[in-house]
């Protein structure tokens, strides 16, 4: 992919050395295997002891479901800029998906493994929901606050319009950047532009009747 040139959840907390162990973690899944990738592997990659490893994540599975975690995490605080908002949309939306998309790329093997558990599943992981959630709540926010600014028009409900766009970006950002290798920056470009056409345009006025 062609790179474009916040805040965790209150539950969240950064710790020096978890965070070490999942950086560790999230370099080894870029050159192994999820299921080949063990413990020891990520333990000598991130200089620590077993113990150490173990006392933080029970298990492997544990371990992937928090740098999973932390990537949408990242994200969301990437998105910050448009969803926290309250200046110009056009370009608060474009600068918001310029870094959420620059997460996205250092994190886009860590972004494949959760698209590959989440089916294995077939379904999302609960402990992931939250974090989906949470970028839900923050565009229909976002799009209800600029509604009643009178900048964005009032005949789409937010809720509905945060969902459908939001599914857009996924969509569009797995098939054809992640898993395509598109070009970022015309991507940014042109979604910027289709969310904000969809949410803060003004409908045609119908014609009057003869």
């Amino acid at each position: 992919m062609n790179e474009p040139a916040g805040e965790p959840l209150a539950s969240e907390s950064r710790n020096a050395t978890e965070e070490a162990i999942l950086d560790a973690a999230r370099e080894a899944l870029a050159d192994t295997p999820y299921r080949r990738l063990t413990m020891d592997t990520i333990a000598k990659r991130a200089f620590t002891s077993r113990t150490a490893l173990y006392f933080y994540f029970p298990n492997k599975r544990a371990l992937v479901d928090r740098l999973i975690a932390r990537a949408f995490t990242d994200m969301y605080e990437a998105a910050s800029p448009y969803l926290d908002g309250a200046g110009d949309p056009r370009a608060e939306l474009r600068r918001g998906l310029a870094r959420t998309v620059k997460v996205i790329d250092t994190n886009a093997h860590v972004l494949t493994l959760a698209a590959m558990l989440s089916g294995e599943e077939d379904r999302l992981p609960p402990q992931w929901a939250p974090y989906v959630v949470r970028f839900v709540e923050g565009a229909v926010s976002r799009i209800a606050r600029d509604q009643a600014r009178g900048i964005a028009p009032s005949d789409i409900p937010p809720r509905l319009a945060a969902q459908a766009l939001l599914a857009m970006v996924e969509r569009h950002v797995t098939l054809e950047l992640i898993q395509g290798g598109g070009d970022a920056h015309q991507s940014i470009r042109v979604l910027a532009e289709l969310w904000w056409r969809a949410v803060y345009s003004k409908p045609v006025a119908e014609p009057a009747d003869g």
